[in-house]
């Protein structure tokens, strides 16, 4: 069967969150990680651009991330940790994002918890594959849940070690190279497709 995910957004101090249904404009985005997790994918751009020198707390959390440990999250500052039923529980009220324009050429994803950035021009240099395809970093690297269902990320890709590492961590997007941040070299590719 499939994982289906929906990102919650937190404040710095894991606070006021919010869960998101992958809607744009009303309209509804595939569900699966690898079906919605691409470069110009309309939802993932638009919430991205909720990042956009904002620092937030962000979870990509599957349907199947159940387990005891799969939010305990390593090197997170937050106050407040979420848990399983915040995204998937029976009354949640998920909400969708407006179209945006935002783009992720000429920006750098920072991680203010571990004070590491990804240098985005490089990642898609790096991540493009054979069709032109590249991934979307963010939904990836703040997975919860990944590969216990089809459409996940699946043991033997290119970066399958970085899944899920930064979630519930600081994170923003910005035009400025990070000071005193150290890069951070990251690559995902799905190496069968």
């Amino acid at each position: 069967m499939g994982q289906y995910y929906k990102p919650i957004l937190g404040d710095k101090y894991g606070l006021n969150c919010k869960v998101f249904d992958r809607s744009v404009d009303g309209q509804y985005t595939f569900a699966k990680l690898m079906e919605h997790s691409w470069w110009l994918n309309p939802f993932v751009n638009a919430f991205s651009e909720l990042l956009y020198n904002e620092p937030c707390r962000v979870a990509w959390t599957g349907d199947y991330a159940d387990e005891p440990d799969d939010f305990n999250f390593p090197n997170c500052s937050a106050f407040y940790i979420p848990y399983y039923g915040e995204v998937w529980g029976d009354n949640v009220s998920a909400i969708g994002v407006s179209s945006s324009d935002f783009s992720l050429d000429d920006k750098f994803l920072v991680n203010h918890d571990t004070k590491q950035f990804v240098d985005l021009n490089e990642y898609k240099k790096l991540s493009i594959d054979k069709h032109g395809w590249v991934i979307h970093p963010l939904p990836l690297l703040t997975a919860v849940g990944n590969d216990r269902g089809s459409g996940d990320f699946h043991y033997g890709n290119t970066g399958y070690e970085f899944v899920g590492i930064w979630a519930w961590q600081l994170l923003s997007f910005s035009d400025k190279y990070p000071k005193d941040f150290s890069k951070f070299k990251l690559v995902f590719k799905e190496d069968a497709r």
